[in-house]
């Protein structure tokens, strides 16, 4: 019990789901604790209140982490039937198939409530009225001409005018162009309907995904409206949250749709950057017929996206998916993809299909015709019949009757049909002769004078007659079954020819969109590893050109290219499939199961994606659990006596540890101080010495730049109202000619110069020296855990020394955890520095701007880029260096912060070290005069009991020894009674770590592969910053 081996072999584990099992039995743990330190609490001098802050605070790290992964692509990509397909929903998120309506930001995450009435929550958050007002502002410097009149190009939704018309007329549908004219920004806020929306968050409950999706329409649809118009909210909208119980989303992975990356609105794309620089997963989605003939995963939509992600160290999140692969025409398919042998086995069979089938139809036409003649003679005989039968009837009642002339029976009826018999179809009432004229016919004609030349028929003659007829009838009717029969067995063989041929064209189909979907996945995963090596080898040719080799690759782009998820979904083809889209005629042939449609991979590797921080999350909580526990069994079990020991040796031993403590607390500073100065010296080698180098050369390109926007817009140049609206949103637009951003084409030089340099140091040089650094200290903790420990070896005093050596293995897991942790903090505050190039940029461009904007009337355009050029001629040099100094002061503040996080680890442990060590080897209550209150020991003693069958409840989780191996290199249980070599404590390091050597060739050899740092999108390997 003592070393808490089965809680020890628990946080071993890596799998998420065990250790979510082990935090829950953590929190009960914990909960029944804190009911008998609230009964301790109440005693003088009772260190109980320190107890329980420390389980306070151990139980707020117990939260779930949440993976927030970004979904972009261009309008029509498919994004959301995406989402509602991996959320196994027809119809979640808003869309509409008229226009892109995707104009704000769309979380969805999981549903944590119970409540049947609300399986579906939904939040809609607005704007401000003060960025509301920003935003008319802008605008309304778009709608207004010189006069300050609406313009006349309003009613052109291509022009800069017609937009921002439309958007205002969206909010404000009853508004004419005078009252927009005379109305202000502020004015139009200011109005009621407005103002009771704005900084106000929607709360929204459904039963059904239809029910909230009607609900959400209301808010975030952006469809065109009838002749009676209302109030549209998507301008004002911040972003919507969807709360959701889909099973993707069940291990905390939240999907963010995000406005496409360059959609025509600057503000939207401006609000998917920022949700790209917190998201820990990007998928990209663009259409498979697109996909590949677009490069889209070798240019990532765009050069300065794709330079982004190598900013920030992204690569390994991104994930590709391809969109509408139902979208195929079989025959370019066969063709482009060289399937025509490979299917030609199938083409052959299905031209066989087609003579049989004409073969079938032809023999159906004959026996067709064969049996309409046959109908033919059964009419003929059914009128014969009646008419020999009704002779008969005549004669029965003495009239004199003769035999019909053929003449009777050939004439032409004069009416139509009369109505079949019983047995009769439509079908075979083919016959030209009609009953009652036969009848007619007949009394006439035995009424005629020639009459008397013709022998009267007797009662023998119409039955001889009447029987013939009979067995005619009969004869025909067997003919006519048997006809019946063989069209019954031809029309099953063509119903199961014409079912072979619809499977064997099903199947090429299948051939096909899953030869596109492989050859697509492999040309994308090319094109990707491609466009890294392109930024790669253009750093380092800029860098040293002299001695650049094209041929000798800076990473294994291979490796790059395998490492990219590939995924090629039919969002239509898995929802038809799963039974829903049933008011939507689509044909689902060509996947024979919803696997082919590949969501369910998509989704099993959004559940994924959330594994890396859960368990990272699980496994630091369960060693600080553990480590508690051990401290508080410590502290319960001492009486406040120290058997064995005399007074005496008692001060002795707590001197001697006290020496102790203060000297590791030394090295460990040491430590520290050693560790910040590497970072320091990667990041002035690396960065500013960049800074310095190509401050000079952006300068030298800043105005060649500038009169770049100004050229005719056949050499590449804006028209003057492109131009005019970029100024007015300061050097960011995104209008007809695509999206600009003078901003960081002004920075561009030197970004495109040190993408390879901050890769490096925030990729590599920092996490080595914090993986050297915590090498260091578990070396220095081990060689203190062996001194300390000795003289009571020597003494023969071992009471409690198991503890102590659990509690070892505990700070060495978490001096394990910190270089993740810290590498976590370095990230985030990169990111946002790695930002702040371009906007310290557009600050010093803001006068220009300006300027320009203001000017109207003729020879308006002239007199802007004239103004342009000059301010950037004058402040080439001063903005590229406020730039740099910007983010230097950033970067200085990242280190101060590493610092203070790493000290604050370090006092934390050194405190854990004092209390434990001294507790056991000393005894905490040394110094005390008076014995310990009754009450007190009792309740120690009931904690004691309590914390001897804590860890019994850990083994209801069933871990395996197997399941993985302690973070700090030791096996369960094992422990440490002498110092480590250093080499051992290195090895027993993960791998993933750096030693110093080879930190030393980075500085020589910068070739290291580094996208698979992270795993991809954290989930392609295991915990790069954990040692396991």
């Amino acid at each position: 019990m003592e070393s808490f081996s089965n809680l020890r072999q628990l946080v071993s584990v890596t799998c998420p789901e065990i250790l979510e099992k082990g935090v829950s039995i953590g929190l009960e743990v914990l909960t029944t604790l804190k009911e008998i330190l609230l009964e301790l609490d109440s005693l003088r001098d009772s260190p109980a209140s320190q107890w329980l802050r420390a389980i306070e605070n151990l139980e707020s790290r117990a939260s779930p982490t949440r993976t927030i992964v970004g979904v972009v692509g261009n309008t029509g990509a498919g994004k959301s039937s995406v989402i509602s397909a991996v959320l196994d929903e027809e119809r979640l998120l808003p869309t509409n198939c008229m226009r892109a309506c995707t104009a704000s930001p769309t979380e969805i995450s999981w549903n944590p409530s119970e409540d049947p009435s609300e399986l579906y929550r939904a939040e809609v958050e607005f704007i401000s009225a003060e960025d509301w007002i920003k935003d008319l502002q802008s605008l309304y410097s778009d709608l207004l001409d010189s006069n300050g009149d609406v313009s006349r190009d309003c009613t052109n939704q291509d022009t800069e005018a017609g937009i921002a018309y439309a958007k205002i007329k969206a909010v404000y549908p009853k508004k004419t162009k005078e009252m927009l004219s005379q109305a202000t920004p502020e004015s139009l806020t200011n109005e009621p309907a407005i103002q009771r929306v704005l900084g106000t968050v929607k709360n929204l409950k459904a039963k059904t995904a239809g029910s909230i999706y009607q609900q959400l329409q209301v808010y975030v649809d952006s469809r065109e409206k009838g002749s009676e118009r209302s109030i549209e909210y998507w301008p004002l909208i911040k972003v919507v949250r969807i709360y959701t119980k889909a099973a993707a989303l069940s291990t905390g992975a939240c999907l963010v749709d995000l406005p496409g990356v360059q959609d025509s609105n600057a503000a939207r794309a401006a609000v998917a950057a920022k949700y790209m620089m917190e998201c820990t997963g990007l998928w990209i989605v663009a259409p498979i017929t697109r996909a590949v003939d677009d490069k889209t995963a070798k240019s990532l939509l765009g050069d300065s996206f794709r330079r982004q992600l190598k900013f920030d160290g992204s690569f390994s999140t991104v994930t590709f998916i391809c969109s509408k692969t139902d979208d195929i025409s079989i025959t370019e398919a066969s063709e482009s993809l060289g399937f025509e042998e490979q299917n030609a086995g199938l083409w052959s069979k299905i031209a066989d299909n087609k003579i049989v089938t004409q073969r079938i139809r032809a023999q159906m036409i004959e026996f067709r015709t064969q049996k309409y003649a046959i109908v033919d003679q059964l009419d003929n005989n059914e009128t014969a019949w009646d008419k020999w039968e009704s002779l008969g009837q005549k004669l029965s009642k003495g009239q004199t009757v003769y035999a019909p002339t053929a003449t009777e029976k050939k004439r032409k009826r004069k009416t139509k049909p009369l109505r079949s018999r019983k047995n009769r179809t439509p079908l075979d009432s083919d016959d030209d002769t009609s009953e009652s004229d036969v009848i007619d016919t007949s009394d006439k004609e035995n009424s005629q004078s020639h009459a008397d030349s013709r022998v009267p028929l007797t009662d023998d003659d119409i039955d001889q007659k009447l029987a013939s007829l009979k067995t005619e009838r009969k004869e025909l009717r067997a003919e006519k079954k048997r006809l019946d029969e063989k069209l019954g067995d031809l029309r099953a063989e063509l119903k199961r020819v014409d079912a072979q041929t619809e499977e064997l064209q099903v199947k090429i189909k299948a051939l096909c969109i899953k030869g596109r979907n492989t050859y697509s996945r492999e040309a994308i995963k090319k094109d990707f590893a491609m466009g890294i090596k392109e930024l790669d080898q253009e750093t380092v040719a800029k860098e040293d050109e002299a001695n650049f080799d094209p041929e000798v690759d800076i990473r294994d782009y291979d490796a790059v290219a395998e490492s990219l998820p590939v995924f090629c979904v039919s969002s239509r083809a898995f929802q038809k499939l799963a039974g829903k889209l049933q008011k939507d005629d689509f044909n689902s042939s060509g996947f024979q199961s919803v696997e082919d449609t590949e969501v369910p991979q998509l989704q099993a590797h959004a559940r994924k994606l959330t594994e890396h921080g859960r368990a990272a999350n699980c496994r630091r909580f369960l060693n600080e659990l553990m480590q508690l526990l051990s401290s508080m069994t410590m502290w319960a079990a001492n009486d406040g006596t120290r058997s064995g020991l005399t007074d005496g040796e008692k001060q002795e031993e707590e001197t001697r540890l006290r020496s102790l403590l203060g000297s590791i607390e030394q090295e460990l500073m040491r430590a520290v101080n050693e560790c910040m100065a590497r970072v320091e010296e990667a990041i002035a080698e690396n960065l500013y010495k960049d800074f310095d180098l190509y401050i000079p050369m952006a300068a030298e390109a800043a105005e060649l730049t500038a009169i770049g926007w100004g050229l005719p817009q056949s050499q590449g140049g804006l028209l003057w109202a492109t131009y005019k609206a970029t100024c007015k949103r300061a050097g960011v637009f995104a209008g007809a000619a695509g999206p600009r951003n003078w901003n960081e084409e002004l920075f561009e030089p030197i970004s495109k110069s040190i993408a390879s340099s901050w890769e490096r140091v925030f990729q590599r040089r920092i996490p080595a020296s914090i993986a050297g650094f915590a090498r260091d200290a578990k070396l220095l903790v081990e060689t203190f855990h062996c001194n300390a420990t000795e003289r009571a070896l020597e003494l023969g005093v071992a009471h409690g020394l198991g503890l102590l050596s659990g509690q070892l293995e505990g700070h060495l897991a978490l001096i394990s955890q910190m270089p993740q942790d810290v590498c976590d903090l370095t990230q985030e505050i990169q990111r946002e520095a790695n930002r702040s190039f371009t906007p310290e940029i557009l600050n010093q461009m803001m006068p220009a701007y300006e300027d320009c904007a203001a000017e109207s009337g003729p020879g308006c355009f002239m007199r802007m880029k004239d103004k342009m050029i000059k301010h950037v001629r004058a402040c080439r040099l001063s903005m590229f260096r406020a730039a740099t100094d910007n983010v230097k002061t950033q970067l200085q503040s990242m280190v101060s912060r590493i610092a203070e996080d790493l000290f604050f680890r370090i006092e934390d442990l050194h405190a854990r070290l004092s209390k434990d060590y001294i507790t056991v080897l000393v005894g905490s209550d040394v110094s005390k005069n008076g014995g310990m209150p009754r009450l007190e020991r009792m309740l120690r003693s009931e904690m004691t009991a309590l914390l001897q069958k804590t860890d019994a409840s850990f083994a209801r989780v069933n871990a395996s020894p197997d399941d993985g191996t302690p973070d700090h290199g030791m096996s369960p249980g094992e422990e440490v009674h002498k110092p480590a070599r250093k080499d051992e404590v290195e090895d027993s390091d993960d791998d993933n770590f750096m030693s110093a050597d080879e930190m030393g060739a980075i500085d020589e050899d910068d070739t290291v592969d580094t996208v698979d740092m992270a795993g991809i999108g954290g989930m392609g390997s295991d915990d790069s910053m954990d040692t396991e």
